[in-house]
């Protein structure tokens, strides 16, 4: 501790002589009122060009126009550039996708979280549905839930994945048995999934599909799958966590790896990543490295802070 006020104002003008912080004063009648540290922030810089065709011109020109770009306008274009030898079966996963979002069938995202020490024991699950998949509302009507199984409710992750259970920005999560969680879910799939013939959705949909078989939940062999990650590997090499291409999208997010956080947001970017406006303006149909490839994602859900120079580069950006 300091003895005197002089003492104390003398170490802080030391540190601030030696700090990579810039530091702020305010001047009174009195005296001088030190406040927090600024940092010195790097600099906002506006996102570089990518050079397109002229069938992509042509698109962005009409989305830029405020005109409807039907399915046919789309896959007609000659725009669309995958990687080398997957072109034919990266635009035919494109369109069975994107005509499935477009049919109007309930869509049901679902997400399992597992304790990171015995993978067998799913400690959450998530479920999002959009049942009335049409574009009657500007904004999608979802319904999300958050189940906690009950039995494994002190199970927490740390060490590989972050620990978010208690982060549910739903508001509400449901404790339930592993009996009571299974029966949910089985009642769930069967709703929307095998009786309205929904489409099943999911980031890697793989892992929640055997944990369905490990559990004996049931559903329809001919079930139709988005599976986010597939989508988002045919337009970016790498960065193919659902960190990553929320990122890549510019959906704002947070708190993931409570599963249902996890069911909400790939259900919004099943919903982005199969919008042929989307797909025009982020150029998501040249294939191209992902900006976050070998990135770890950050899980602290703070701000990043850029200074910003020029006003310009941000209002050319939007």
């Amino acid at each position: 501790m300091f003895k005197t006020f002089q003492a104390f104002m003398r170490r802080s003008s030391t540190y601030s002589k030696n700090s990579k912080y810039l530091t702020t004063k305010k001047s009174t009648s009195s005296n001088q009122i030190w406040k927090r540290p600024i940092p010195k922030f790097p600099v906002y810089q506006k996102a570089p060009e990518s050079d397109i065709s002229d069938a992509l011109k042509t698109l962005k020109t009409q989305v830029n126009n405020g005109e409807d770009i039907s399915l046919e306008t789309y896959f007609n274009s000659n725009h669309f550039q995958f990687k080398e030898g997957t072109e034919e079966s990266s635009l035919a996963l494109l369109k069975d996708y994107m005509t499935l979002v477009q049919s109007g069938r309930p869509l049901v995202a679902i997400d399992c979280e597992s304790y990171e020490w015995k993978h067998n024991c799913i400690t959450e699950i998530g479920i999002s549905i959009l049942k009335n998949n049409s574009k009657t509302s500007i904004i999608p009507e979802i319904e999300t839930i958050h189940v906690v199984v009950n039995e494994y409710f002190n199970m927490r992750n740390s060490k590989y994945v972050p620990d978010k259970k208690d982060f549910f920005m739903g508001g509400t999560s449901h404790v339930l048995s592993e009996t009571n969680a299974r029966l949910l879910l089985q009642k769930v799939l069967n709703k929307y999934i095998n009786q309205q013939d929904g489409i099943l959705v999911g980031h890697q949909v793989s892992a929640e599909l055997s944990y369905f078989s490990s559990i004996g939940v049931q559903y329809k062999p001919d079930v139709k799958i988005l599976d986010t990650m597939k989508i988002q590997r045919i337009s970016r090499f790498g960065g193919n966590s659902l960190w990553a291409t929320l990122k890549m999208l510019q959906i704002p997010y947070g708190y993931l790896h409570n599963a249902g956080n996890d069911a909400y947001f790939t259900l919004l970017a099943a919903l982005s990543l199969c919008d042929p406006k989307v797909r025009i303006n982020k150029n998501l149909d040249i294939y191209s490295d992902s900006p976050y490839k070998g990135i770890k994602a950050q899980h602290h859900d703070k701000a990043e802070y850029f200074l910003v120079e020029d006003v310009d580069s941000i209002v050319n950006n939007l």
